[in-house]
């Protein structure tokens, strides 16, 4: 689920939407130049004022120190929902419960306004039905109508289809894809994509003209923890591939006479990674995250998380991961380079805590403080 910013309808300075729009919206919208992406430039070096001393580790950020946990914490981004029957409270001057104000709703195919402080995203309610809502997300590279499926993207493609497969399709015609910025930066490296064509980014390198999110790496320090290892810094990674790397390969000469066989390895993984005696290592900071992530120019960015697999048992783990994931955040907003094309989001974490006051509340509740740097969350 993504909750995202929003605006009214009775917005009354209308700009027309910076890129052109998939077939299905009827309402034609001029398109505009996006600002060209930041000049090459190396992230920045680990800032100590962001890391936490080990004994701190486990202690509730003192941003959260006055928040009264009794209360649900909500998402809070444009009245997002109805309340339910069990979110409803009792006034104290009487028995009539407090209900949430309906939705302010925006006629279809209305224009988005791009405005500060979130330049790069604007939200448009539809209809309502219960907790389901229908929208419209504008972002730089068209609207998206939701609720969406969003294919996976991993390496910049999807397997076994092109992008005008899927743009000249009426059964798919999606409007955001997935890709991931480990992955991608391993391999062939975001300094390749950023300097792809005249534009540069994931969008020319892979001929794809609509939305792209990214996921962080954070996901793989559950899907690739037996090669991770997780500190305050961030998460070093071993290369999946480095095995394969190291092997020779071996072709016959057109002699075909296999004593005369040649041997070549294949390319080493770019510069992101480091070596070492062990092996080949990539540590992946917040900050290099969103390096990669701004190389690539996705619409939307996920902030670097402290993942935990949801079917541990360590409430320890969980509640480090959930203080250090908003530790890490605010590395991430220091870091981003693109607030004016690329939204910047955060994951909340917590595990499967939803009681009051619990971790996910308490990571929430740490985003709500940040509301005016995060265009939405997921």
């Amino acid at each position: 689920m993504i909750e995202v910013e929003g605006e009214r309808a009775e917005d009354d300075k209308q700009q027309p939407h910076p890129r052109t729009t998939p077939k299905r919206i009827t309402t034609q919208q001029p398109a505009t130049t996006m600002p060209s992406p930041p000049s090459p430039c190396p992230p920045p070096a680990t800032n100590p004022e962001y890391m936490a001393k080990e004994e701190d580790f486990t202690k509730l950020p003192p941003e959260l120190s006055n928040v009264d946990w009794t209360k649900p914490i909500s998402w809070g981004k444009y009245a997002p929902y109805a309340p339910c029957e069990e979110d409803t409270k009792t006034e104290s001057s009487g028995d009539k419960p407090t209900v949430a104000p309906p939705l302010p709703l925006t006629p279809e195919n209305t224009h988005p306004t791009f405005q500060p402080p979130h330049p790069a995203l604007t939200f448009h309610v539809h209809a309502t039905s219960g907790r389901a809502r229908y929208t419209t997300l504008h972002l730089p590279h068209g609207p998206i109508s939701t609720p969406v499926f969003m294919p996976v993207g991993t390496k910049g493609t999807l397997k076994g289809l092109t992008p005008m497969d899927v743009t000249q399709s009426e059964a798919l015609d999606n409007q955001i894809i997935l890709a991931n910025t480990y992955h991608l930066a391993l391999q062939p490296g975001t300094e390749l994509i950023r300097d792809a064509g005249v534009e540069g980014g994931l969008h020319e390198f892979m001929g794809w003209d609509r939305n792209i999110l990214t996921d962080s790496g954070g996901f793989q320090m559950v899907s690739l923890l037996k090669l991770a290892e997780i500190t305050e810094e961030g998460v070093t990674f071993e290369n999946p591939f480095k095995d394969a790397d190291e092997k020779d390969i071996s072709a016959e000469d057109e002699g075909g006479d296999e004593e005369k066989a040649t041997s070549r390895k294949r390319p080493s993984p770019p510069s992101t990674s480091t070596d070492t005696s062990k092996s080949q290592r990539m540590l992946l900071r917040p900050e290099d995250s969103i390096h990669h992530q701004n190389n690539i120019g996705s619409d939307i960015m996920m902030a670097l998380d402290d993942v935990v697999s949801s079917v541990s048992v360590d409430n320890t783990r969980f509640q480090i991961a959930t203080y250090r994931t908003l530790r890490w955040l605010d590395i991430c907003f220091s870091a981003h380079r693109r607030p004016h094309d690329q939204n910047l989001f955060p994951i909340v974490q917590g595990g499967l805590d939803t009681s009051l006051g619990g971790l996910r509340d308490i990571c929430l509740a740490g985003f709500r403080l940040r509301d005016d740097k995060a265009p939405g969350y997921a």
